[in-house]
């Protein structure tokens, strides 16, 4: 049994394609299927079934997985001690953020960090933060930055951020001429919200007190992007609520309000699994994301935090 093995077999569970697994372990099928075949053959058991419909690992084949995801895990820690040792930063960085995040605050840090470290290689994805928090389990990302807390006794938060919710208005609803807002409007008719499966939507709903009526609107439109809510609400009626982020360029628009104090605020982290060793390269991280924002926003501040889970 070697790592290349538990690696191919691991990829494999990813991928559930041979072609594909074989391809992003840069080798080529045949050679990918033989030495899966040969692991097989050492252990005794089948670990994965094929069958025109796909590869599904066997029952016995999930457990040997997991645990070959936990012993590459070990692997990697034990070439991060290493590269520690050296006071590099250098290699491969997982990125994991959520789409409400992304978009403003990827673009802030992302070339800075690359260039300040030309030998780190960055790969950022947007998920979901259900699926951040089981790829960060899974070894299948070494970072993410999502709102928290988590309460996962196998994950470690640092937070970062505390960005405010804001009020996004439309010129013609009743809330418009308020100089602030607050939870209690939140029943008001006419709030846009993101889709199913967005911690922010739970949020929202969080600080909603009491829940929000329905409208006369002949239709319904749940968004996947917070710039769809503010396009709905410039062209439309209604209301939604945004992360300050997403509005730092337009902080003086009058359709921009804000909370009476205490603000509502999401606690935004860089997450990782417990056994993360590289905590240089998470410090580099938080530090190079806070250069960029505003001091105010910086976790510690004065604000209600506003759970999802």
């Amino acid at each position: 049994m070697t790592v290349q093995q538990l690696e191919y077999l691991v990829a494999l569970d990813t991928h559930r394609q041979f072609v594909l697994a074989a391809e992003k372990c840069h080798v080529t099928q045949p050679t990918l299927s033989m030495q899966l075949q040969k692991l097989e053959e050492e252990l005794g058991v089948l670990l994965f079934d094929r069958n025109t419909k796909g590869v599904r690992p066997t029952a016995v084949g999930a457990k040997v997985v997991q645990q070959a995801r936990q012993v590459l895990r070990e692997v990697q820690q034990l070439r991060d001690v290493v590269q520690l040792e050296k006071n590099e930063l250098v290699g491969e960085l997982r990125l994991g953020i959520i789409p409400t995040l992304a978009p403003y605050l990827v673009p802030l840090f992302l070339v800075e960090l690359v260039q300040r470290y030309p030998q780190l290689q960055v790969q950022v994805e947007e998920l979901q933060s259900a699926q951040i928090m089981q790829r960060l389990k899974d070894n299948q990302l070494d970072v993410g930055l999502l709102v928290t807390p988590l309460d996962d006794r196998q994950l470690h938060e640092v937070p970062v951020l505390e960005e405010p919710f804001l009020g996004y208005i439309s010129q013609d609803h009743s809330l418009y001429g308020r100089t602030t807002i607050s939870p209690q409007d939140m029943g008001e008719p006419g709030l846009w919200l993101l889709q199913q499966g967005h911690c922010f939507r739970h949020q929202v709903l969080n600080i909603c007190a009491p829940a929000p009526a329905h409208t006369n609107r002949p239709f319904t439109y749940e968004s996947g992007s917070i710039e769809t809510l503010k396009e709905l609400v410039r062209h439309n009626h209604g209301y939604t609520l945004v992360p300050e982020l997403s509005v730092l360029q337009e902080l003086d628009n009058p359709m921009v309000k804000r909370f009476s104090a205490p603000e509502p605020v999401r606690e935004v982290s860089l997450v990782v699994h417990q056994g993360f060793v590289r905590l240089p390269l998470l410090h580099t991280l938080r530090d190079s994301i806070l250069r960029k924002v505003p001091e105010r926003l910086w976790a510690g501040k004065a604000g209600q935090k506003i759970r999802w889970r």
